[in-house]
């Protein structure tokens, strides 16, 4: 039964492109929460924010051309919520007014006809799905403005070839672009695709990889179900290796993780059926929820004091034999007690 679960986490957090995982900084802060109540001003349906400003809860018109207004019953417009315009087959061009800062999870979700989008240089935050599934968009110039990009937010949108991606960007989510020309086109370029230092695609490689010198993330399933990948090398300068980064890589036997990585995101190797060992570096402080779980091979871990949070589950479903090397009273040395793994003081 734990191992089904394990499985359904795994299985979840492929479904939704690590869209469960977004950082911190897409959830909206407390000064723009919104009231319950929503209000309908022609084609639109809003609500008041805590700050005074309006979100766009939903769109009821049928026009083929919207021009999103600056304004709605004199207060200004900051946020696309969630869903706002999704499933909208009428929409062709969609023009966001400039002091727009969020666009939410799902805002144009299957706008099927959906051709062009302006996005102004306000918004901060793409959501996940927020432009999923519109197969008709061909091109998109994100602004500078933009800090983040959701998982999936631009996901299976088949005929977008042209991206342009600014500096700003920090947080890019998991297949963001996945589905897109624009992807293809980079994969048969170089198997590592990466953008502003995040390697967010490496899925079509093979053999033995070394991940280039600049890279300081390895993105949320930039790896998963890469069954070709056997080897990888990550510079030096890599901090975070992200959720299901290497996820289901079964034919990976070896990875050398450098001295600058801190972070092991959930579910990072789990499924790596042929790695036999790992040692983790001094750098690192967590290791996130079943980070190693299903690597049925794996036989010794070394995990150093540095190390003060191991999520759940995190070794589980690995050898029988599993031995975790480590230092007297580490939160390894507890969490080995805790789930009756055997422990070789180092």
């Amino acid at each position: 039964m734990k191992r089904q679960l394990i499985s359904s986490a795994l299985a979840l957090s492929l479904i939704f492109g690590g869209a469960a995982a977004l950082p911190e900084s897409f959830a909206p802060q407390s000064s723009i929460v919104a009231q319950a109540k929503s209000i309908r001003s022609g084609d639109y349906k809003y609500s008041l924010l805590k700050d005074g400003t309006a979100k766009i809860v939903k769109y009821k018109g049928k026009d083929t051309d919207v021009k999103i207004p600056s304004k709605i019953d004199g207060k200004k417009v900051t946020m696309i919520a969630k869903n706002a315009f999704s499933v909208n087959e009428t929409i062709k061009n969609v023009t966001i007014p400039k002091g727009v800062t969020k666009i939410g999870d799902y805002a144009f979700a299957d706008c099927k006809s959906l051709k062009s989008v302006t996005i102004p240089n306000s918004v901060k935050t793409i959501g996940s799905f927020a432009f999923h599934c519109c197969k008709n968009l061909k091109t998109i110039k994100i602004p500078s403005s933009v800090k983040n990009i959701g998982g999936c937010a631009f996901s299976d949108c088949k005929n977008l070839k042209t991206i342009k991606i600014p500096s700003s960007v920090k947080t890019i989510g998991a297949d963001a672009f996945s589905g897109t020309k624009w992807l293809e086109n980079k994969q048969k370029k170089n198997p590592l695709v990466i953008v502003n230092g995040i390697l967010i695609d490496g899925k079509t490689s093979k053999g033995k990889v070394t991940i280039p010198k600049g890279v300081t993330k390895i993105g949320d399933h930039a790896f998963v179900y890469c069954t070709s990948l056997k080897s990888v090398t990550i510079p030096n300068g890599v901090k975070t290796i992200g959720v299901n980064a290497f996820s289901v890589c079964t034919n990976l036997k070896t990875i050398k993780i450098p001295s600058s990585v801190k972070t092991i995101s959930d579910l990072a190797f789990s499924g790596c059926a042929s790695l036999k060992s790992i040692t983790i570096p001094s750098s690192v402080k967590t290791i996130g929820k079943y980070a190693f779980s299903d690597c049925a091979n794996l036989k010794t871990v070394t995990i150093p004091k540095s190390v003060t949070t191991i999520g759940k589950d995190a070794f589980a479903y690995c050898h029988k034999n599993l031995t975790i090397k480590t230092q007297k009273g580490s939160a390894a040395a507890k969490y080995a007690k805790k789930n009756n793994i055997k422990v070789k003081y180092i």
